[in-house]
């Protein structure tokens, strides 16, 4: 079966706004668990999240401090696990993924890179549609 969902209105911090591939993704820490829109970032090799999202999920983040690139340019990171959730209707995948923790203090929505998750999905980005449809990978051993 196919995860299907509509790109997301989406507000930008310089005002605009634009429709983006963003999905609903359950993230779980050693405390709690959360949904956010999540964006799907087939540039980024790794998962991003800002820090407060980390602290809010009790994430480990005693780990060696590193710097993270982007568009943006380098920012100071550490980097984690967490664990996801992603499901429409009776469809339910739940893995874990790694994740780069932005420690400078900027907010933005959590970022789905391609390592732990590209990997599990067939992707395919419907732009004219407004549409992104995931159908997951299965294994066949033999």
């Amino acid at each position: 079966m196919v995860l299907t969902f509509k790109y997301k209105n989406i507000s930008r911090g310089n005002g605009t706004e634009s429709f983006s591939p963003s999905v609903p993704i359950i993230f779980q820490g050693n405390r709690s668990k959360y949904e956010f829109m999540a964006l799907l970032d087939s540039g980024a090799d790794i998962s991003a999240i800002p820090k407060s999202m980390a602290e809010l999920l009790g994430l480990d983040l005693s780990g060696k401090k590193e710097k993270a690139f982007g568009i943006g340019g380098e920012v100071p990171a550490v980097q984690t696990k967490v664990n996801i959730e992603i499901s429409k209707g009776h469809e339910k995948y739940l893995f874990q993924i790694p994740v780069k923790v932005i420690l400078d203090g900027y907010e933005f929505p959590p970022l789905i890179g391609r390592e732990g998750f590209f990997d599990k999905f067939h992707i395919t980005f419907k732009q004219s549609e407004r549409r992104v449809a995931l159908k997951y990978k299965e294994e066949h051993f033999y």
